[in-house]
């Protein structure tokens, strides 16, 4: 397909005119345009690479985000770029790679990310509770043992129900209490074995993160002095 502008300044103020949340508009300009963006300034360049990974990254292009941001992240380590439209351009296309890596069900490669960016900036907020979201989602399994004896006795429960109904209060009725705390029991501690479960699993991923965040700091505290 024949790009759509003639000059470099023409491609790039177009491309600059596109509505800042028209984001298939914006992917579909530079696919179109794809062979004159490589004549295009360097900063230009730069800004426009930036502003389509955003796009691929908002409208759920998550492999192509992720292989574009390699790309954006070697040219401002080349070009000694750390600031790029008030935002720390290194950091925040870091965190967009780690976010569609995670959409990806690759969370060991989000993980790893991830952990980078809380050595760069132990205090970021988003990224630690990023994080924490990510060890929970790959400790999962580790709340199965928990579910499968919750549902036991829950299933439990539930057979002692029928049974009182159908045969205890028919025909021992003096055994009622009995059965009751029996039922009774084995309802509450499926319920709290099923909610301890998932309290253990998302304490332990808060509390490795925070630990984790914690000694970045103060090693880079020592680092620095």
């Amino acid at each position: 397909m024949r790009p759509m502008y003639g000059s470099r300044s023409e491609t790039y103020d177009a491309f600059l005119a596109i509505d800042r949340n028209a984001y298939k508009e914006k992917i579909r300009f530079v696919e179109e345009n794809i062979f004159v963006l490589r004549d295009l300034d360097a900063g230009a360049y730069f800004d426009m690479m930036v502003l389509y990974g955003e796009a691929l990254f908002e409208t759920g292009e998550y492999e192509r985000q992720a292989k574009l941001a390699d790309h954006i992240l070697e040219m401002s380590i080349a070009r000694n770029i750390v600031i790029h439209r008030d935002q720390d351009v290194y950091f925040e296309t870091l965190f967009k790679k780690a976010a569609s890596l995670y959409n990806l069900d690759r969370l060991n490669e989000a993980v790893h990310i991830l952990k980078e960016l809380v050595k760069i900036n132990p205090d970021h907020e988003a990224t630690k509770l990023f994080l924490i979201n990510c060890f929970i989602q790959q400790n999962k399994a580790t709340v199965r043992p928990y579910r499968g004896l919750s549902l036991f006795l829950l299933l439990g429960s539930a057979l002692v129900i029928g049974v009182e109904l159908l045969v205890v209060q028919n025909h021992w009725p003096t055994w009622t209490g009995i059965v009751e705390m029996v039922r009774n029991g084995l309802f509450i501690s499926g319920v709290v074995l099923l909610v301890a479960g998932e309290i253990i699993m998302r304490y332990r991923a808060v509390e490795d993160v925070y630990l984790f965040s914690k000694d970045t700091k103060k090693r880079k505290e020592e680092a620095d002095v």
